[in-house]
């Protein structure tokens, strides 16, 4: 929080006020979801770098083999069609006015921010594991992680070949991901 110390006429140094006193207009900037046109979110999130709006786009690798033999490893989309940008609620004008956005995704009236947790699983995960596109899970235990980077984050796990994943959902577009975990590591969430 912004704190700024008023200085009265006297000289004298009155105590430190919370920015959002002196300022009613400063918020908090919170990640939202961009919808993008089919098969732009690259495209889309190079012009978001461009106009340094603060921005995500998850990727995950695939390995494709042609039929000529040549192997290449293509990053695809974490959640195609969908781009995370990092701003006030009231400043969308620049990100709607991107080439490739479709809508900021909301209620109708307004855009909704993506859950903090969520957000911080996703940038954390992208980061320090493999991550796996996931249709969302519906049945299954609700679990949260103990320790490691993702110590705190919610979801729910599924059992896949021998291998327990971890489904995080980001409810606010309804797409998840999958991460590897140990069993050692979850334990039931109340």
């Amino acid at each position: 929080m912004l704190a700024v110390s008023p200085v009265s006429d006297r000289g004298l140094s009155l105590p430190p006020i919370e920015a959002t006193r002196v300022f009613p207009h400063v918020t908090r900037k919170t990640w939202f979801a961009a919808y993008t046109a089919p098969r732009h979110e690259k495209f889309v999130q190079t012009q978001l770098v461009a106009k340094q709006i603060q921005s995500f786009l998850p990727v995950y690798s695939v390995v494709r083999r042609w039929k000529n033999g040549v192997r290449r490893e293509i990053q695809h989309p974490l959640f195609p069609g969908y781009v995370f940008v990092c701003l006030d609620a009231n400043e969308r004008l620049p990100v709607m006015q991107t080439a490739g956005v479709v809508y900021i995704v909301g209620n109708g009236t307004s855009p909704l921010p993506v859950d903090d947790q969520e957000m911080l699983a996703l940038r954390v995960g992208t980061q320090h594991a493999s991550l796996s596109p996931h249709p969302p899970v519906s049945a299954g235990d609700t679990v949260c992680i103990t320790s490691g980077p993702f110590k705190g984050v919610r979801g729910r796990v599924l059992e896949s070949g021998g291998n327990l994943k971890f489904v995080v959902t980001i409810q606010l577009i309804q797409r998840s991901f999958a991460i590897d975990v140990h069993r050692c590591d979850l334990e039931l969430a109340g």
